[in-house]
C-alpha cells in the first residue's frame, strides 16, 4: 500500500476546514461534524478507560450496522458474523480465495455417507485458559441444532442442514452425524464457531452473549451496544490454520469495532483518519474514497444478491400474473449503472455467476411494460397498481428510481423507509407485500441462500412461498453426494423460481472498503468478513 507522511497527513482542523465538500454531501453542519468526530476519536476511548496502549495500536473500523449479541450461535447477520469470527475459531475457515481449510479441525474424513470424522488441534485454549477438546465441539453442535434440554435451537441451525448431532470419540477427535447424506458439511461448518461448554453453562445464555469466550486471535475487552466493541490480542492464540500463513499471535495490540450505519458518517471519519477501514462504501463515493491522499478503495466481488421481493401469500401478489408483470415492470440495468456506476451487476436470478449451479440459460432481465400492463389488466387491475414498497433507509434512492420506472407499467409504488432491524423483522413474519433487500451466500453454494429462502419453511423465507417441487429438488440437491446431480437439482429450482417470480430485480454489487494507507494486508473478501489476525497498523508518525 502506498505510504502517506506525517506532514502529508490531515490535521483535525484541516480536515474539518478542508473537507467540507464530504460534510455538505453527507447533510452535516461543521458543529455536527466536530461533534462526530470527537465521538469517535481515540483520545476519548482512553478517557473512558481503555489502556492506553491498546488504542494507540488498535485498529479502528467502522461498521455500517450494530450488533445485537456477541453470541456465535444465537444471530443470523453477517456483521455480527464478521465481528465474531475474530473472537471464535471453527473447525473450518476460509482463505482470502474462499479456499475451504481446516482451522481447529486438522483434517477430516467421511465414513459412509452420514458420519464425518473431525481429528481436532491439540494445544488449543479458549480465551478463559480452559482447554479445547471435543466435548466443545459436541456441546456446540447439539446447542445449534436444538438437541440440549433448556436451550433453544439457533438461528443458524439450518446452515447445518441435516446434522442430527455430534459424538466425542476421544478429546481431539468428534463424529458428526447426518440423517443422510450431506456433501458439503465442511462448507456449512464455516458459519459455526466453537463456544467452551464449561464457561458456557457457569456463566448462562445471555451473560455468554455479552462477553463470550472463544480460540480466536482476539479477547474481548468491552463491547458498550450502540458504541464500540473492543477486543485485544489474545497472546495464547494457537496460531490459526497453518494453510493460512502468517501462523501465530495477531499482529495488531487490538481492534475497535464502531457501528456508524449512515455511509457518509464512515466516509468523513474515514478521511479525519478517525476510522482505519470503513465498510460498505457507496458506489457513487468509491472513486472519492480512492482518491484521498490517506486511503484506498478496496474492492471483492460481492455475493450478496439484492432484490425485490413479493409476498406471494398476500393479495396482490398472491397472483402469479401480477407478480410476473412486475418482472417486466422495469429492467435493472439501466438503473443499476446509473446508481451503482458499474460496481454492480444486474442478474436474471438470485444466484451470482460464480455460484455452483449458476443457470446460465435464464433470460437476460428486460422491461416490457406493455406485457406488464397486459398482465395486470388480466389479473383484474386494468387501471394498474398501488403497492407500498418498503426498503431500508440505505436503499432509498434506489427504490425511488425503481419505482419511478414501474409507473410506466402501470405500477404506482410508494417508497416507505424502515430502520434495518425493523425491516427485517416484518420480513421474516412476512408481514410486507413488496419490498427492497439482500441476502448474503458467501459460501456460494445455493444451499446458502435457496433453501433459507425459498423452501416453505425457509428461515428466512420473507415472501410466503410455497412449491412442493421446489422444496424436494432443495431436499435432494443436500443430499446428492454427486456434484452434477445436485447442479441439476439448482438448476431446475431456479427455473422454477424465474416463472413463479417470488423475487425480481436482482442485481450483485461489489464489496467496497476504504483503508487507509496505515492499514497492512488488509483486503476485501467476497464473503464480507473482517479477519483482522493478518492484519497490521503503521505506527503513528
Amino acid at each position: 500500500m502506498r505510504g502517506v507522511s506525517s506532514a502529508g497527513r490531515y490535521t483535525r482542523r484541516q480536515f474539518l476546514k478542508q473537507g467540507a465538500g464530504v460534510a455538505a454531501a453527507a447533510g452535516l453542519g461543521p458543529g455536527l461534524l466536530s461533534a462526530l468526530l470527537a465521538g469517535c476519536g481515540r483520545q476519548q476511548a482512553t478517557r473512558r478507560g481503555l489502556r492506553a496502549d491498546l488504542v494507540r495500536g488498535a485498529l479502528s473500523v467502522a461498521l455500517d450496522a450494530d450488533v445485537q449479541t456477541l453470541d456465535p450461535a444465537m444471530h443470523r447477520s453477517r456483521t455480527v458474523e464478521a465481528v465474531v469470527r475474530n473472537l471464535c475459531d471453527g473447525l473450518v475457515a476460509r482463505d482470502a480465495e474462499m479456499r475451504y481449510v481446516p482451522q481447529l479441525a486438522e483434517s477430516w474424513e467421511v465414513q459412509g455417507d452420514t458420519r464425518w470424522v473431525f481429528r481436532l488441534r491439540q494445544g488449543v485454549t479458549f480465551h478463559d485458559g480452559s482447554p479445547f477438546t471435543a466435548d466443545d465441539v459436541t456441546f456446540t453442535i447439539d446447542r445449534i441444532i436444538g438437541a440440549i434440554p433448556g436451550l433453544p435451537p439457533s438461528p443458524r441451525k439450518d446452515l447445518l442442514g441435516p446434522v442430527s448431532g455430534a459424538e466425542a470419540l476421544d478429546p481431539h477427535t468428534v463424529a458428526i452425524v447426518t440423517e443422510g447424506p450431506y456433501p458439503i458439511l465442511h462448507k456449512k461448518l464455516v458459519f459455526q464457531e466453537i463456544c467452551p461448554r464449561a464457561y458456557f453453562e457457569k456463566v448462562g445464555p445471555d451473560e455468554f452473549a455479552r462477553n463470550p469466550v472463544g480460540t480466536g486471535p482476539f479477547r474481548l475487552v468491552e463491547w458498550v451496544p450502540g458504541e464500540r466493541i473492543v477486543v485485544e490480542r489474545f497472546s495464547e492464540y494457537y496460531g490459526g490454520s497453518p494453510e493460512v500463513p502468517p501462523v501465530g499471535p495477531a499482529e495488531l495490540a487490538g481492534v475497535i469495532f464502531r457501528p456508524l450505519e449512515e455511509a457518509a458518517t464512515r466516509l468523513v471519519s474515514l478521511e479525519a483518519q478517525e476510522v482505519d477501514v470503513a465498510v460498505n462504501v457507496p458506489p457513487d463515493q468509491a472513486d472519492r474514497v480512492d482518491a484521498l491522499p490517506n486511503a484506498q478503495l478496496s474492492v471483492a466481488e460481492g455475493t450478496r444478491t439484492h432484490f425485490v421481493g413479493l409476498n406471494c401469500a398476500r393479495k396482490p401478489f398472491s397472483d402469479r400474473r401480477v407478480r410476473e408483470a412486475m418482472r417486466y415492470a422495469v429492467d435493472p440495468r439501466p438503473i443499476v449503472e446509473q446508481f451503482l456506476l458499474g460496481r454492480a451487476q444486474a442478474l436474471p436470478g438470485i444466484l451470482v455467476p460464480i455460484a455452483f449451479g449458476y443457470d446460465d440459460s435464464l433470460p437476460e432481465p428486460r422491461q416490457d411494460a406493455g406485457k406488464a400492463r397486459a398482465l395486470l389488466r388480466e389479473a383484474g387491475h386494468p387501471d394498474g397498481l398501488d403497492v407500498t414498497f418498503d426498503c431500508e433507509a440505505t436503499d432509498k434512492r434506489m427504490a425511488e428510481a425503481i419505482a419511478g420506472a414501474m409507473a410506466e407499467a402501470g405500477v404506482r409504488a410508494e417508497v416507505r423507509v424502515w430502520k434495518k432491524d425493523n425491516l427485517l423483522n416484518q420480513l421474516r413474519r412476512q408481514e410486507r407485500d413488496m419490498f427492497l433487500t439482500s441476502w448474503g451466500n458467501s459460501s456460494l453454494d445455493p444451499s446458502g441462500i435457496l433453501p433459507v429462502l425459498f423452501r416453505s419453511d425457509g428461515y428466512s423465507n420473507f415472501f410466503g412461498y410455497r412449491h412442493s417441487a421446489v422444496d424436494r429438488l432443495l431436499e435432494e440437491a443436500d443430499r446428492a453426494m454427486d456434484p452434477d446431480a445436485r447442479a441439476r437439482r439448482y438448476v431446475q429450482v431456479q427455473r422454477i423460481l424465474h416463472d413463479d417470480t417470488p423475487t425480481c430485480f436482482h442485481f450483485a454489487q461489489e464489496e467496497l472498503y476504504g483503508v487507509s494507507d496505515r492499514v497492512s494486508n488488509f483486503h476485501a473478501r467476497p464473503d464480507g468478513m473482517l479477519p483482522m489476525h493478518d492484519v497490521s497498523l503503521a505506527a503513528e508518525a
